[in-house]
């Protein structure tokens, strides 16, 4: 209670902020809508954190945790070793015995039991626990808050985006601040809460007319996808080249995606060819792998039977549906014996809610709305394609698919035609509604 409470004076900071900042005001949406969508997260995270701290107990193994925890042994250098700390916090020639031995040993998570040739995403997320502990003191409750505002600042950014291309601000508010999984899992001291932000820092500035600033947000947000998510990257590449081929040059908007999807393939073709260890059907084997073996050693409940992958581009092809299956059905109802697989099942129901109303109140879209609706739902099938191939864990799969969720969601909601609904209630709550978003 009383970390709770040398947290409130930070809460209230950052809740005025949304206020004043030209960010938040300028967004399209009320402040108060916005500060309601922050209350929801911050609540969420509370509610992730009593979670973990007294369903399980098992710090070490906690993702809310173990990072926060290891990153105490880089910041306890800022005061006995301040150059060993800026070593450690930007990557800078911190290996070796020196390091291992002062340092290293007492993490858990700072080496993964399965090392593989791309970047440990781990460090990242425990050097920003070390840079947060500065103001902190120490307080995982500063923490979750800082995470919070930050995924926050990325739902934002990606509201505005579809906002952009979407004159709907009740569509958006749903897809953006009120899907279960992206509330609950982008609201904690997670990597989940970091990839909404840079998704939604690269989709804001996507479409912004092109400068040195923009361009170097936009490297920052891939340079960040790439360390902390390759495989988010990897499902968001196609598409994005996809829409400025046709912006461009190719009016065909199916020839653009093609050529995309061909010419991304020939480039991650020929980097494998040249350096091994970047093969990407070799990156999947092995990701799917390691989370069998992991599956294996810790023996994870919500782990299921899945076709084993091997480095041959057809069963990578074969394993597809299975894999995109999985993603939009599970967790399945005989699956909920985990708490945490509450908020994923409701909103699989919700989607569900959501594709009848489309299917009820079908609206066709113009020209213009059919290139942003394909956007979200091919970003959506190569993400859910490559978690569904590779994680044969429900846990872990909820989990990876949260980016794509506000993507689906609006995809769907674009096709629902509001002056369809005719039901007593519509006009009182399009009245409220208009006026808490606007």
């Amino acid at each position: 209670m009383i970390d709770i409470i040398f947290a409130i004076p930070y809460f209230i900071l950052v809740f005025w902020m949304l206020g004043k900042i030209r960010f938040f005001k300028n967004s399209g949406f009320s402040i108060k809508s916005l500060q309601f969508a922050f209350l929801l997260k911050v609540f969420s995270g509370y509610v992730l954190f009593y979670i973990y701290a007294y369903h399980y107990n098992n710090r070490i193994e906690s993702d809310t945790f173990k990072y926060f925890d290891d990153s105490y042994h880089i910041y306890r250098a800022f005061f006995s070793n301040p150059i060993d700390y800026l070593k450690m916090l930007f990557g800078i020639s911190c290996e070796g015995a020196h390091f291992d031995e002062l340092y290293y040993q007492d993490m858990y998570n700072w080496y993964r039991p399965y090392e593989s040739s791309l970047y440990n995403d781990n460090r990242l997320i425990i050097r920003l626990n070390a840079f947060i502990r500065i103001f902190s003191f120490g307080n995982y409750h500063v923490h979750n808050l800082v995470f919070n505002l930050l995924s926050f600042i990325g739902l934002v950014g990606l509201a505005r985006f579809f906002l952009y291309h979407l004159k709907n601000e009740w569509k958006i508010y749903i897809a953006v601040f009120l899907i279960p999984s992206v509330v609950f899992w982008g609201s904690g001291v997670l990597k989940e809460s970091i990839l909404m932000f840079v998704i939604g820092l690269f989709c804001y500035h996507f479409h912004k007319k092109f400068r040195l600033k923009v361009a170097l947000i936009l490297l920052l947000s891939l340079g960040i996808m790439l360390v902390l998510k390759f495989y988010v990257l990897m499902a968001l590449m196609p598409v994005v080249v996809a829409w400025l081929l046709n912006k461009k040059q190719i009016k065909n908007i199916a020839f653009a995606y093609a050529l995309s999807i061909v010419s991304i393939s020939l480039v991650a073709f020929i980097i494998g060819y040249i350096i091994p260890e970047y093969n990407v059907i070799n990156i999947l084997v092995t990701k799917q792998n390691d989370f069998v073996n992991m599956a294996n050693v810790m023996k994870v409940n919500s782990a299921f039977e899945m076709a084993p992958l091997t480095p041959d581009i057809w069963a990578i092809v074969k394993a597809i549906p299975e894999g995109l299956f999985n993603c939009f059905t599970k967790p399945w109802p005989t699956e909920i014996k985990n708490p945490l697989f509450v908020a994923s099942f409701l909103e699989n129901l919700l989607i569900l809610v959501f594709i009848g109303g489309a299917i009820a109140w079908y609206k066709k879209p113009n020209k213009y709305s059919l290139k942003f609706i394909l956007f979200c739902f091919a970003f959506t099938m190569f993400l859910f394609a490559i978690i569904g191939i590779t994680t044969p864990i429900t846990g872990a799969l909820v989990r990876y698919k949260v980016p794509a969720l506000p993507f689906l969601v609006i995809g769907i909601l674009t096709f629902i035609d509001p002056k369809k609904i005719n039901y007593p209630w519509k006009k009182k709550f399009v009245t409220k509604a208009n006026k808490f978003l606007s």
